[in-house]
């Protein structure tokens, strides 16, 4: 009797031990889901997160390139506006050549200044009119001055210009209807050194006129100025 009493006991703790491996598995698969869903929601926000930054990126790299290319935009601008401010300077630098050209503003610069001044002797066999100084020798040291790059020139003071008449009246001569007496001073603004080199060659106009009894007088200046041909006529 005793024997079979120790029996149930054992099976009854067999069993017992059975129901708690079993129950004990149960709950183990139970929460195997949970911790598989866990991971399934974090790779979930790290694909999101992910994309998101894909999608920064692109769009960083498309903001780079509008960046790019409108800094090329304002830089074409910029060119555009330079070269039009230049062009607009040349054609301010050509009006005021042009305007001296004209006589239309007062020029100062370097130059030279010839003064034909007619002969001091005049033999008693001669004419008068070999000695004295005619608008042809003016007009021969103003074709030089214009050939050597003068800029503006100057009949005793007043300007002479491409369409200047010039005449010879005895003693006198005329510059656009107005009379000067001698001597002349013809002024000429440009390079001095070009200037005067231009009109002392050998066989040059300053010999030529010397040849024909007239007294030239040929000196480098550093300041000249002329006023404007309206405010000289007027």
């Amino acid at each position: 009797m005793k024997r079979l009493k120790g029996k149930p006991i054992i099976l009854s703790l067999v069993l017992l031990i059975s129901g708690f491996l079993v129950s004990y598995s149960y709950q183990l698969t139970k929460s195997s889901p949970q911790m598989v869903q866990l991971n399934d929601s974090q790779w979930e926000k790290e694909y999101f997160y992910q994309q998101q930054l894909l999608d920064m990126e692109k769009r960083n790299k498309q903001l780079r390139e509008e960046l790019k290319e409108k800094r090329h935009t304002i830089q074409d601008f910029e060119n555009e506006m330079a070269e039009s401010e230049q062009v607009i300077a040349d054609f301010v630098e050509r009006k005021k050549k042009l305007q001296m050209l004209n006589g239309e503003v007062p020029v100062e610069g370097q130059g030279v200044e010839v003064v034909l001044s007619d002969a001091e002797y005049i033999p008693d066999d001669d004419q008068v009119n070999q000695y004295i100084v005619h608008e042809s020798h003016v007009h021969s040291v103003i074709n030089e001055l214009l050939s050597a790059g003068a800029k503006a020139i100057a009949i005793n003071g007043q300007r002479y210009m491409r369409d200047s008449y010039i005449a010879c009246t005895g003693p006198v001569i005329t510059v656009d209807g107005i009379q000067h007496p001698a001597p002349f001073v013809i002024s000429a603004i440009g390079d001095p050194e070009v200037l005067y080199s231009s009109l002392s060659l050998t066989r040059g106009v300053v010999d030529q006129l010397l040849s024909e009894n007239v007294d030239v007088q040929l000196s480098k200046e550093n300041q000249l100025e002329m006023k404007a041909r309206l405010s000289s006529e007027g």
